[in-house]
């Protein structure tokens, strides 16, 4: 707005201004700054005696009996009119030459006659004075004419200019905004991507944790236990033996096994003491007593020599599973039979005392060693057929 008002000060002579239309404030404004007393039409009150009536309107609005009234008052304060088809400088379609030529004559009805020499092209296509003290001839009518229309036809080419212009910087536009969202999934991907990798990192190290944890607790372990590399082939050769299982190595261990088995467990005794004597043959012929039988041998060693050859009593886990056999150091197999079958401890990993007592009551009610009671009745066999390898 402002080389408009400054153009205006500079060849018009403007000492008062009256702006009637379509943004008449902004115009007003430029106008007050460039030191013209600038007013805007407001409602019907109309001042009189200013250098110049502007007014801004767009072309295609022309209702002809309420145009001429208003154009008519507006005759009122000024004797020269500045029309100025809207959009000010291009940039929307501009006024084709019918509307423009149909508002130049409706100001040639009313007494106006156009100031030809006024050079009106730098304030949009189409922009004209008009004045009622002016006098022109048809041929100075003409030239304006076609002067009126190169304006037109020079603002077309500008606003085709600024079209393609802006056309080309909404395809740059659109051409930049393609590359950012290409930008922004490559850098959305590489972010997914380096989430995963960070998982896969935090795992990896959560499980070198792991490792190590263990490694030390195996080292530990291995410092613990000196000698079980010993142990294990003890186990292996020394307790497989079916010679372990005589009278003198139960002998050597059953006090220790019978303090283990506490005080709410019977004794055993290697020896069973003999069966009450019954009156016989002697007794009726001569009146005493038959001679008492011998002591018999307590069954136990039968039982762990069964126990000892079954698959399913790992000696070595058993030891392990019982750190104070090692202190006793009695024999694991008598130690199972005795005592630990006693309290529900398992032979070996295969083994599950518990759930086997759950499906075979009567073993807990005959208070036999559960895994005895499997070997007897053949559910033994069933769990070693099903081992791995």
């Amino acid at each position: 707005m402002t080389p408009i008002a400054s153009r205006l000060v500079n060849d018009l002579m403007l000492v008062s201004v009256l702006v009637a239309g379509q943004g008449a404030d902004e115009l007003a404004d430029a106008l007050s700054r460039e030191g013209i007393s600038a007013e805007t039409l407001s409602g019907s009150d109309i001042p009189a005696g200013v250098d110049l009536v502007i007014l801004l309107v767009s072309p295609g609005d022309l209702d002809e009996p309420a145009t001429e009234a208003f154009v008519t008052d507006l005759g009122r304060a000024s004797e020269r009119l500045l029309f100025v088809p809207l959009p000010l400088g291009g940039g929307a379609p501009a006024p084709s030459l019918p509307e423009l030529t149909r508002w130049f004559e409706l100001f040639v009805q009313l007494g106006y006659q156009p100031v030809v020499d006024f050079d009106a092209g730098f304030v949009a296509a189409g922009a004209f004075l008009v004045d009622r003290a002016a006098i022109a001839a048809e041929s100075e009518l003409a030239a304006f004419a076609e002067r009126l229309q190169f304006g037109q036809e020079a603002a077309t080419v500008q606003r085709e200019a600024v079209q393609e212009a802006d056309r080309v910087s909404r395809a740059d536009r659109d051409a930049l905004r393609a590359t950012l969202d290409e930008r922004e999934a490559d850098l959305r991907s590489a972010q997914a991507e380096l989430a995963v990798a960070q998982a896969a990192l935090r795992e990896a190290t959560e499980q070198a944790v792991r490792d190590a944890a263990a490694l030390a607790a195996a080292s530990a372990a291995a410092a613990d236990n000196t000698g079980w590399e010993g142990l294990r082939a003890w186990v292996h050769h020394a307790v497989r033996d079916p010679a372990r299982d005589t009278q003198a190595a139960l002998a050597r261990d059953l006090p220790r096994l019978n303090a283990l088995r506490g005080a709410a467990a019977p004794a055993i005794e290697i020896l069973q003491p003999p069966p009450p004597p019954k009156p016989g043959f002697f007794a009726s012929l001569f009146g005493r007593a038959d001679p008492a039988p011998p002591p018999r041998p307590f069954p136990l060693l039968a039982e762990t020599a069964l126990v000892r050859a079954c698959p399913l009593f790992d000696a070595a886990w058993y030891i392990a599973s019982n750190p104070d056999l090692a202190e006793t150091a009695v024999d694991p197999v008598f130690h199972y039979v005795l005592v630990g079958s006693l309290h529900g401890a398992d032979p070996g990993p295969w083994f599950d005392t518990a759930a086997y007592l759950l499906d075979h009551p009567e073993a807990r009610e005959e208070g036999t060693c559960p895994l005895l009671h499997a070997i007897r009745s053949g559910a033994a066999s069933g769990i070693i057929a099903a081992l791995p390898g």
